[in-house]
């Protein structure tokens, strides 16, 4: 059982660590390339790569933010090239007035704010933000995630280096039960 797990350990680690030269062998790439140029034709790609089973575009596009500077993005793609998520990076000023009302208010008003992002999906439009303090009393820093209607509905503290928003949003065991929750370091609680 032992062995069985370090092989599923590594397996899963070697597909999530595919390069864009591996990209152009392994089926389905192609669909999701083409359904990102449709859906973003006038991005910049910074590099393709895959994660959880989803090929993920690295990109920037043209819209700049007040700062000057273009918006970061990842899209990330199943086989069949379906879209699931779009991640983009944005001023903490342009949150809805809902989410900064409900931040500004909220448990986590004094720590610093480190990163913003809208979470596009098919179904919803999420906000996230990593935070950096004193968090639940123990932990340096979370990403706490709103829905639009400022309602904060889970954070995770302590997350691991490689985290990203999407290994949240995309994670089954997210779609089992959506209700409040924490999430320390990354894994189910």
């Amino acid at each position: 059982m032992k062995r069985l797990l370090i092989n599923v350990c590594a397996v899963s680690v070697l597909t999530s660590c595919i390069k864009l030269a591996d990209l152009e062998s392994v089926g389905g790439a192609q669909q999701a390339r083409e359904t990102f140029m449709e859906k973003f034709p006038t991005a910049v790609i910074d590099g393709w790569g895959s994660r959880l089973g989803y090929f993920v575009a690295d990109f920037t596009i043209g819209a700049v933010d007040e700062g000057g500077l273009d918006t970061n993005c990842v899209a990330w793609f199943d086989e069949n090239g379906k879209w699931y998520l779009t991640e983009s990076s944005m001023p903490y000023a342009d949150l809805p007035q809902t989410v900064l009302s409900a931040f500004e208010k909220g448990e986590f008003r004094d720590c610093t704010v480190k990163e913003v992002y809208c979470l596009d999906t098919p179904e919803r439009v999420e906000y996230a933000m990593l935070i950096e303090g004193n968090v639940y009393g123990y932990a340096q820093s979370a990403y706490i995630y709103y829905r639009e209607s400022g309602v904060m509905h889970i954070s995770i503290v302590n997350p691991r280096a490689d985290y990203t928003y999407g290994d949240y949003i995309l994670s089954p065991i997210c779609h089992r039960n959506e209700g409040d929750s924490t999430v320390d370091g990354g894994l189910p609680s």
